[in-house]
Parts: C-alpha cells; structure tokens; sequence
C-alpha cells in the first residue's frame, strides 16, 4: 500500500523545475547508445535494401534517433548516394528520407 503512492507524494512540493528535470532524468534513462555495425552487417543491410528495392518488398527499418530506436515500415524507392540517404515509402504513400548513418538494421517482413 505504501509504493502505490510512489513520487505523487512528492509532486506537491516539488518546483516546477524540479518536475522538469526529473522528468527529463527519466527519459535520459532509457537512452540508448548507438550499436557499432561491423562490414557483414552493413553488407546484409546494403543486399536487404537492394533485394527490397529490386523485387518491391516492405521492409522494416530500425533507425538510431537521439538515443531512440525507431521503427519505420516500408519499401525502398531511391538509393541517393551522392546526398547518402535512402527514400523509403511507407503503405500511405509517405516518403521518408532516410540518412544513411541512422540505419542500424533492416529486416524482411
């Protein structure tokens, strides 16, 4: 009975500064860092992203993002290797530009 009240107890005398930064700790927690890809993982992406591409398969793509790994569903429809992003278009039409050091993992659906 007595953890159910948790930090609601404190709240009350806290400074709004306070809640922010608490608040701010918190999300800090769950950061993560960013996973070093060694040359076969970036070979199995690069044969992923192409195979996607050629034959028109939605893909998942996991992407690095202040600390976060986001999810993004989709197939691949340009490779800009001058600009190094990829142009991946979700169900609804959506284009993505992706810079290529946010990849971190494709993987077939």
């Amino acid at each position: 009975m007595i953890k159910d009240r948790g930090t609601k107890k404190w709240v009350a005398l806290m400074l709004p500064e306070h809640v922010a930064s608490v608040k701010e700790e918190l999300l800090n927690e769950k950061k993560v860092k960013k996973p070093k890809l060694d040359q076969e993982k970036l070979n199995d992406i690069d044969l992923l992203i192409h195979e996607g591409m050629e034959y028109h398969l939605f893909l998942q793509f996991s992407l690095f993002k202040n600390g976060f790994i986001e999810i993004l569903i989709g197939r691949t429809v340009f490779i800009d290797y001058i600009k190094r992003e990829l142009r991946i278009e979700e169900e609804t039409n959506t284009i993505h530009y992706i810079p290529f050091h946010l990849l971190i993992d494709v993987e077939r659906l």
